[in-house]
């Protein structure tokens, strides 16, 4: 009988070795523990506004480095400021089977069908640069608020907290509003600085210029003494036009910390300021959501990039991403 009690235990204890062992390959098999279920990035879909800003071009470069680094697919397009075509390149992302889109509205409310048409189909959406409507799963954009008010702050302590302003808006998107948010809330300390014309430029240099040349002519010399563009290729186009008609008493202020705004700065006075951006480490922080989203981790809804500021005090020793 004790001989028949030993052989049962050993079968016994056989058994649930066994089990353990089958156990534990399963769970090296599916990748274990918290990480089981967790898939790889494979392929990102981004769409940018435009190709033709370089800010944008530093947003693909990016992707594709990163795409490089981690081993994944990087398809990119430019919508070229049209939402129909925007919405159509969500669309081909879905067919594709991308595992994340990254979106660079056209425009924030518009594309929310877009939005909501990759969120049905399982595929999260990360908003860069400006909020997207429609379901996004996170935003990473630059501090918009923070890069107008450091405009603001700059164009009131050069005029010494007077004077006639122009506002150059752009798009109807998140980053524009809050950069002219942040700009107004800075010079709403100086009741002497009065907004005197306000005006789309379109974000681009040339509808820009146009624009400039036309406030230009409602504004002769002495009627206007500083210009906000909430981008530097808008302000850049408000400069060139205010070159053009020999308007040399006003300067002009930017966002974005751009090659040609550092240039300008360096070697003329009416090209006073850019709020320098980030867009490389705005698609790093974009990637790193994508790979927690993956792998089933929760993510902040949210995250911004500071921006620095960039006049005659220090353009000598910054470098810009683009």
């Amino acid at each position: 009988m004790k001989k028949v009690l030993m052989i049962l235990t050993a079968i016994l204890l056989s058994i649930g070795l066994a089990a353990c062992g089958s156990q534990g390959s399963e769970e090296a098999a599916s990748g274990g523990g918290e990480e089981a279920g967790s898939k790889k990035l494979s392929k990102v879909g981004l769409t940018v506004m435009t190709l033709d800003n370089p800010y944008f071009v530093a947003f693909k470069n990016s992707l594709e480095a990163e795409a490089e680094k981690e081993g994944f697919e990087a398809l990119v397009n430019s919508a070229d400021f049209d939402l129909a075509k925007q919405q159509s390149q969500i669309e081909n992302f879905i067919s594709k089977g991308v595992d994340v889109i990254l979106i660079n509205a056209v425009d924030s409310q518009g594309i929310a069908g877009g939005v909501q048409q990759a969120v049905a189909a399982g595929i999260p959406v990360i908003a860069v640069d400006v909020g997207a409507d429609g379901g996004t799963t996170a935003t990473v954009m630059s501090d918009n608020y923070q890069a107008g008010v450091l405009a603001g702050e700059y164009l009131a302590e050069r005029l010494g907290g007077k004077g006639n302003v122009v506002l150059l808006n752009g798009n109807p998107i998140t980053s524009i509003f809050d950069r002219v948010d942040g700009f107004k809330e800075a010079i709403a300390k100086y009741p002497d600085i009065k907004i005197v014309a306000e005006q789309n430029g379109e974000l681009n240099r040339d509808k820009s210029y146009s624009v400039m040349e036309n406030i230009l002519s409602s504004n002769p010399v002495g009627e206007i003494d500083a210009v906000y563009g909430v981008n530097d290729p808008t302000a850049i186009g408000g400069y060139l036009a205010a070159k053009a008609a020999d308007r040399t008493e006003l300067f002009f202020v930017g966002v974005d910390g751009s090659q040609d705004a550092i240039d300008f700065i360096k070697k003329d006075d009416m090209f006073g300021f850019t709020a320098a951006q980030h867009p490389e480490q705005e698609i790093v922080e974009a990637i790193k959501l994508a790979k927690d989203l993956l792998a089933g981790k929760e993510v902040k809804e949210e995250i911004l990039v500071p921006v620095d500021p960039v006049s005659k005090d220090n353009v000598d020793t910054f470098k810009p991403e683009f």
